[in-house]
């Protein structure tokens, strides 16, 4: 689970329309954040008879929740629905050698966009908002 907080100033001019602007700055993040790390690579053992059920890729959600000044932002997994993604699309230091280098996004990935990304969203909501 990737959890982002955004706490507001107390004081501020137009602090109802910065707070909106905030938030769709954050959701925008986070739902970039949920298609992301949802996305299925190509499926390389096509021989194997597999069939994807696309499981893993429906165990991952994203929110927002506000209370007063404070947001946040999170993207996780549901484990009792794909208890196995910390094995496909875990950290690194938890992830299945079988599956470096099949393409699957990972949580260190996600979480190191997501980083570089909110905050340049939030200036420029902030600023627009101003």
């Amino acid at each position: 689970m990737i959890r982002f907080q955004v706490i507001a100033p107390k004081h501020m001019p137009n602090k109802g329309r910065v707070l909106d602007a905030i938030r769709n700055a954050l959701q925008d993040t986070v739902s970039e954040g949920h298609r992301f790390i949802s996305r299925y690579p190509p499926q390389t053992l096509t021989k194997s008879g597999y069939i994807r059920t696309m499981t893993l890729g429906r165990s991952w959600s994203s929110r927002v929740v506000q209370l007063g000044d404070r947001m946040e932002g999170i993207v996780g997994s549901n484990s009792n629905m794909a208890p196995y993604n910390r094995y496909v699309q875990g950290k690194m230091s938890e992830r299945a050698r079988i599956f470096s280098g099949t393409g699957w996004e990972n949580a260190d990935t996600l979480k190191a966009n997501m980083e570089s990304e909110l905050p340049r969203r939030v200036q420029e909501a902030v600023k627009s908002a101003l």
